[in-house]
């Protein structure tokens, strides 16, 4: 009569006698994956806690004892705290969980199991949490119908150990650490899917994260059923781009936990993604009601917002997110995306200069760094500046061993020597050298750059290895892993079009394309399909939509686009005899690249001869 249903409740750290923390922390993390199958009770969450220690002023990584636990649980009102200790007993364990009433301190319910040895550990675990469950007020039938602890996560203690480090880890943002203790984890137990689930979602490339959430998936019977319904969304979500399996595992899932703050926000992610943003922005909020210390649903909720246009609630929600997380990584790149996604790109390259500066020695938060500066250099014009940054970037992926990623960067310095510079010559001899350093063979095809291969051959008028490189794609990665290509392969088709002047094929592939949580993305390619076919006011429009569209993440296509869109829409108003139109937009271009590389100055030089002119022609002009 304590509790009611879906209560929520703190669990302490056991204690170990032998002094063993790692085996402590494992028997923990086994009886939270054991209790949060209850539908009964909610266990809160380690950045929940992590928060409440901050906020009373107590290092975070402080072993959470069942004194500190109700200590908390006061503060928060929480109602009951669990705890428990692990005792050896010559080549055996007692293990012995308390639930206690927050206020009072006294003991709601208390038992105690054996294991024979360290092989018995999960079973008597999973004893032990069964009693207390049933204690509380679960019904027999619902604790009998969930499988056994160890038949639902690992028979293996060892791997089990190694998942609960990576949990802290990650928990603590050393992802890195994470995933070579995740690696172990598998290794140790091959059909652990829940240490595969995990894999998949802090795994670095294509191939890995594919290979381990398609394990978790063909080991999803070794899953309770909130992870086996996690799986599921995250692998129809991420591996095979079937949408409404992945919304259908997530629904069912909230039917029996409805506020479980993974569901809702991997839930809103897909509807983000199909640019529901209304939608988004409710289940973001309702992950954050759930675990008010999500950094990630904190973050995306930043996005949707701004997506919505509602700016400033938009930095309000990241100002949040800083209070609470004020060392995450996120909080740096969503400024820098903030300022140059609303044009304020010195600020934008002063705050990515100082995260770079920060976190010198810390190779992806280099790298994360050095791409946010790379777009904020190309977007002014400042070519040169964008190739010296993509040297570092090359060196730091050589060292990291990511080819794929290496001919990526390659692809894009020569991609800027056609669009840019009209040196299409240079751009095929650096693509062709790259491939020739690091060819596709080498590298595992689901990291094969194909389609930015393809497009680069699109772009630069080479619609003959644009199609082999499709073919190239198709034949080496399965059908169900292509899906989520569809998109780009109709937008590279779209360029071949538009080079060819098949101007109404064309914008019909860049429609085909239009799939993402950008809504604006594809406008560019449109205005440049009715730009050429001659049609003036729907290039208008869709330039118009591409420069005034609220997107967060903008910085890439900006780069690209953003100076193209401003000097044709300067032209195209300045044809249709509107003045003062024109010139705003030939002096945007003028003071995006006032500080330009001298190849692109010739550009600049005639927006501003432009302006002089219509200034000049205008009624009252001197």
């Amino acid at each position: 009569g304590v509790l009611e249903a879906r209560e929520p409740i703190i669990l302490a750290d056991f204690q170990n006698s032998a002094g063993d923390p790692v085996l402590a922390r494992a028997v923990t993390e086994a009886f939270r994956i054991d209790l949060a199958q209850s539908p009964l009770v909610t266990v809160v969450a380690p950045s929940f806690v992590e928060k409440a220690l901050s906020r009373m002023q107590v290092h975070p990584e402080t072993s959470l004892d069942l004194d500190l636990a109700r200590e908390i649980a006061i503060r928060e009102g929480i109602k009951a705290v669990m705890g428990g200790e692990i005792t050896t007993v010559g080549a055996g364990f007692v293990l012995s969980a308390q639930l206690v009433s927050a206020e009072g301190g006294e003991v709601l319910a208390a038992y105690r199991e054996t294991s024979k040895d360290s092989t018995a550990i999960i079973r008597a675990i999973d004893r032990l949490s069964k009693k207390l469950r049933e204690r509380i007020g679960e019904s027999l039938k619902t604790i009998r119908a969930n499988e056994p602890l160890d038949q639902v996560t690992t028979a293996s203690l060892k791997a089990l150990r190694k998942y609960s480090q990576a949990v802290s880890a990650i928990e603590e943002g050393d992802a890195s650490k994470g995933r070579a203790l995740l690696e172990e984890a598998v290794e140790l137990d091959t059909a652990f899917a829940m240490a595969w689930r995990k894999l998949g979602v802090v795994a670095i490339g294509r191939t890995r994260q594919v290979e381990a959430l398609t394990k978790a998936f063909q080991h999803r019977d070794r899953l309770t059923d909130r992870e086996r319904y996690l799986t599921l969304g995250t692998y129809y979500g991420s591996v095979t781009d079937e949408r409404e399996k992945a919304i259908t595992a997530y629904r069912t899932l909230l039917d029996t936990y409805p506020n479980d703050s993974w569901a809702l926000n991997n839930l809103a992610n897909l509807y983000y993604g199909a640019r529901d943003y209304t939608r988004a922005e409710d289940m973001y909020r309702r992950a954050i009601e759930a675990d008010s210390f999500s950094a990630v649903s904190y973050s995306n909720l930043v996005s949707v917002k701004f997506g919505l246009g509602k700016f400033e609630e938009a930095e309000a929600t990241l100002e949040r997110l800083a209070e609470y997380f004020p060392d995450h990584p996120n909080i740096a790149s969503y400024r820098i995306n903030l300022a140059s996604a609303r044009g304020a790109y010195e600020a934008a390259e002063v705050q990515a200069q100082a995260f770079k500066e920060a976190h010198k020695g810390e190779v992806y938060r280099q790298l994360g760094a050095n791409q946010l500066l790379i777009g904020l250099a190309i977007v002014r014009g400042r070519l040169a500046e964008a190739e010296r940054l993509s040297l570092e970037v090359l060196d730091a992926l050589e060292k990291l061993g990511l080819g794929g990623g290496q001919l990526d960067v390659q692809i894009g310095l020569a991609s800027m020597d056609v669009w840019f510079r009209g040196d299409t010559a240079s751009g095929q001899r650096r693509v062709e050298a790259a491939v020739e350093r690091t060819p596709l063979e080498e590298i595992d095809p689901l990291n094969r750059p194909y389609l930015s291969l393809a497009r680069f051959y699109a772009l630069a008028g080479r619609p003959d290895r644009t199609h082999a490189t499709l073919a190239e794609f198709d034949a080496a990665v399965e059908p169900e892993l292509r899906r989520d290509a569809e998109n780009d392969r109709h937008g590279i088709l779209g360029i071949i079009a538009l080079n060819d002047g098949r101007y109404s094929d064309a914008v019909e592939e860049f429609r085909r394309s239009d799939e993402g949580a950008c809504a604006i993305c594809v406008f560019p390619g449109l205005g440049l399909a009715f730009d050429h076919a001659g049609e003036a006011d729907s290039a208008i429009a869709y330039y118009e939509g591409y420069v005034t569209g609220p997107w967060l993440f903008r910085l890439d296509e900006d780069a690209i686009f953003l100076a193209m869109c401003y000097e044709r829409l300067g032209a195209l108003y300045e044809e249709r005899g509107e003045p003062e139109k024109a010139i705003r937009y030939y002096g945007r271009l003028v003071e995006l690249w006032k500080d330009a590389d001298p190849e692109l100055k010739p550009r600049v030089e005639a927006a501003r001869h432009a302006i002089q002119a219509l200034s000049t022609d205008r009624p009252g002009g001197d």
